[in-house]
């Protein structure tokens, strides 16, 4: 049993050297592969990764953060991990920007759903697509939680519940990739796995954060069951 922790440690390790050896931009990418990294140091304590992250993100700071987008806001998971690892507040204020932004700038379209938003140019406008779940929705229920704000709690359950309404396909209950609002369609109807895969996680995590008797712990507890 200590042999195959130590096998799972030694791979997760390898798995983190490379990816701090690619050479990313402050966007979601980044904040994809950062997040497994916050997960990597959350489950061994390797302080190395904290320190790299460190570096990089501070880097970063210093020659000034892009415009935020849905997108970009993912990296708001990494700022939260690194308050917590390091109690620099920096972080935080970051983490807490992403927020705001989220809550009063960010486009929406119907029922105040997020827009997907890649660039400032509202490249796919009135769309929703599975990736805000992991980007956005995710880390705005994170800060409610860690901020005590209901008021990010309750946006992003809303983002999870009308994703789900406009995603998910009745018949296989899988996710749609995305949901064209003008169109009134899934665009290209594909069922894509990554998506499918990033709105399985999220949903999983966001039922961790929230008590059961929030009346959306059940219809996200449903969507997930179902989809598996």
């Amino acid at each position: 049993m200590v042999h195959a922790s130590m096998e799972i440690i030694s791979l997760i390790d390898r798995v983190v050297r490379r990816t701090m050896t690619i050479d990313f931009t402050w966007d979601w990418p980044c904040g994809v592969a950062f997040y497994g990294i916050c997960k990597a140091w959350e489950k061994t304590g390797n302080q190395e990764y904290i320190d790299f992250l460190v570096k990089w993100v501070d880097e970063y700071i210093a020659i000034g953060l892009p415009p935020f987008t849905i997108n970009a806001v993912s990296m708001g998971h990494t700022m939260i991990t690194l308050h917590e690892a390091t109690g620099d507040t920096k972080y935080l204020e970051i983490a807490q920007k992403k927020a705001d932004f989220l809550t009063n700038n960010a486009i929406r379209f119907g029922e105040r759903v997020f827009q997907h938003t890649v660039s400032q140019k509202a490249d796919f406008p009135q769309q929703a697509w599975a990736d805000t779940l992991f980007m956005a929705a995710y880390f705005l229920i994170r800060m409610g939680r860690k901020l005590g704000n209901e008021d990010y709690i309750t946006d992003s359950l809303a983002q999870y519940y009308w994703h789900e309404e406009l995603l998910q396909e009745n018949s296989t209950n899988l996710f749609y990739h995305g949901w064209d609002n003008i169109a009134k369609n899934h665009m290209s109807g594909i069922f894509w796995a990554r998506g499918n895969a990033w709105v399985a996680y999220t949903m999983a995590r966001a039922l961790k954060l929230i008590d059961y008797t929030y009346p959306m712990f059940m219809q996200i507890d449903g969507a997930l069951r179902d989809q598996s």
